[in-house]
């Protein structure tokens, strides 16, 4: 009865691991890839907790004397069974896909702003002034007539400018007019002085070689001369007084009379001796001194006449040239400050911009169709701010006619043509649709894989609230077709060594892989339009095969 008991329990375990491996095998229907809700797949860690719990739950306390070798062995053996399927179910078969026709099309999208094709813009170009202290300006956005004041400026200062020029002028035409006075003297007495010079030299040698020839030897002999004389006539007055002494002292009387010419030769010979005393001074000084003296002066003064004529003849052509440098200064200076006062007089009309046609106020510069100094300008052009000379200060858009500008990447440029057509969409009315066509496409980039688009509305009459500076959608078709045998772009692979060349993988009805070539024609993002190679139904492997990676 006892062993009974045994036989049945392992009947019972055996049955629940066959009846756990079944459960864990794959089904052929959809609903068979979801496991069971209540049963654990073997060979997991919970199917072998469950196997193990039964196990000890249901088994009964073993006899020692009868013992069973044959339940473990049937167990173990019965395990792999059970594994194998889960291993299988692992691996399911990759999914393909199936060739087809569908339409296909390129299309481009790009981001467009329309702009204008009459626009003004407002410049300032100073000739001479730099300071335009805004007074008033019109707002952006404002609608303007020809001939109406868009900034007015604060002319204060150049006022001031012009007055203060005025007198200057004033000042040197006067000062020219001087100057041309005496350069007009210094034509006519340069060469009078310059042949006064060369005379007072040529005078000065002459007087010079006259002195050492003849006035220097008969100065001297006329000091030895006067000085022989004095004491000749000394000597003279000495006898004729010796002489009437001795004559009135035989007599023996001397009347009154005697005394008289006796007096008289005395104070004649005292009058001698003085007079040779002063000629022996005299010569002594125009000897030592005087001759010496006059040697030297003659010669210093026909050294400096020569000086002189050396000096005038280099002075005298400069100081004439430099009057005339001086006057042609003077014109050159009156002539600028001539041109600046037109200059000036013309800025001054710059004090009061007017609108050169109709049209509205946009602040800043159009740059391909971008209004993006609207902010700066507005700052610019307030009240008490200094306008930027030489930029665009403002633009006069007449909103008609009307165009799209657009930028167009490079990698597109294969596909854009001109007189192509496309669709466009502004930003603000996505439900207007306008139809537009390709008018310009530059030929250089206008910035690193980018260049110029521009685009025509077709319309005679856009929509009245389109307005320049306002954005759009672009789309162009540049190619399509609506039966086109299309495959997705990433199943296709290009040869590695021919770039040219691209084949796909399809799967054959045997369920193996078959590389096949093809040829391709316009591609998209996503799509390539297959021309050869591929028929519709056909199968394509989603990647290469193990054995061809």
């Amino acid at each position: 009865m006892h062993r009974r008991q045994q036989t049945l329990v392992l009947f019972f375990l055996i049955f629940s691991c066959l009846t756990a491996a079944t459960s864990a095998e794959p089904a052929t229907s959809d609903k068979a890839d979801k496991p069971a809700a209540n049963a654990p797949a073997a060979g997991t860690p919970s199917a072998d907790k469950q196997a193990a719990d039964t196990t000890t739950a249901d088994k009964p306390t073993p006899d020692k004397s009868t013992p069973d070798k044959a339940a473990p062995d049937k167990s173990a053996a019965d395990k792999p069974a059970a594994d194998k399927p889960a291993k299988e179910s692992s691996t399911p078969a990759a999914p393909t896909y199936t060739v087809k026709r569908e339409p296909f099309k390129i299309q481009i999208e790009l981001d467009g702003l329309f702009e204008s094709r009459e626009m003004s813009e407002i410049v300032l170009h100073p000739e001479e002034w730099s300071t335009f202290p805004v007074a008033e300006a019109v707002e952006h956005g404002t609608r303007m007539k020809k001939g109406d004041v868009l900034i007015t400026f604060d002319s204060e200062k150049i006022d001031r400018a012009i007055d203060d020029l005025r007198a200057e002028q004033r000042l040197a035409e006067v000062a020219l007019k001087q100057a041309e006075d005496q350069l007009a003297v210094l034509e006519k007495t340069t060469p009078m002085d310059l042949e006064a010079s060369q005379r007072a030299q040529r005078i000065a040698e002459e007087d010079q070689k006259q002195y050492l020839e003849v006035g220097r030897p008969l100065r001297i002999k006329m000091s030895e001369f006067q000085l022989k004389v004095a004491k000749q006539s000394l000597e003279y007055q000495r006898q004729e007084l010796e002489q009437l002494e001795k004559m009135y002292k035989a007599d023996d009387l001397t009347e009154e009379t005697e005394e008289i010419v006796l007096k008289r030769q005395r104070d004649a010979v005292e009058r001698a001796e003085f007079n040779a005393q002063r000629e022996e001074v005299e010569y002594d000084q125009s000897i030592k001194y005087q001759v010496p003296r006059t040697d030297e002066q003659i010669k210093e003064t026909a050294k400096r006449k020569t000086l002189t004529r050396d000096k005038d003849q280099v002075e005298l052509p400069l100081a004439l040239e430099n009057q005339r440098l001086e006057v042609k200064k003077q014109k050159v200076q009156l002539q600028r400050s001539k041109e600046r006062l037109k200059n000036l007089l013309a800025d001054q009309k710059l004090m009061k911009i007017t609108a050169p046609c109709d049209g509205y106020v946009y602040y800043g510069r159009c740059q391909r169709g971008k209004f993006t100094e609207i902010a700066a300008m507005t700052e610019a052009l307030g009240r008490g701010d200094n306008a930027p000379p030489h930029r665009v200060l403002m633009t006069i858009v007449e909103p008609r006619p009307i165009f799209i500008h657009a930028t167009l990447a490079e990698e597109h440029l294969q596909h854009v043509r001109k007189d192509m057509d496309g669709t466009a969409a502004p930003a603000g009315y996505p439900d207007i649709k306008l139809d537009v066509t390709v008018d310009e496409l530059s030929k250089a980039p206008v910035a690193f894989g980018s260049f110029d688009l521009q685009l025509s509305l077709n319309a005679e009459q856009p929509p009245k609230v389109l307005m320049p500076g306002m954005a759009c959608n672009i789309k162009l078709v540049p190619y399509s077709k609506p039966d086109a045998l299309t495959i997705p772009t990433k199943l296709l692979i290009t040869d590695p060594l021919d770039d040219d060349k691209h084949f796909v993988y399809l799967q054959t009805k045997d369920g193996k892989s078959e590389k096949k070539d093809v040829t391709i024609g316009k591609k998209s993002d996503k799509q390539v339009e297959i021309l050869k190679g591929l028929s519709e139904g056909d199968k394509i492997l989603p990647e290469p095969p193990k054995d061809d990676k």
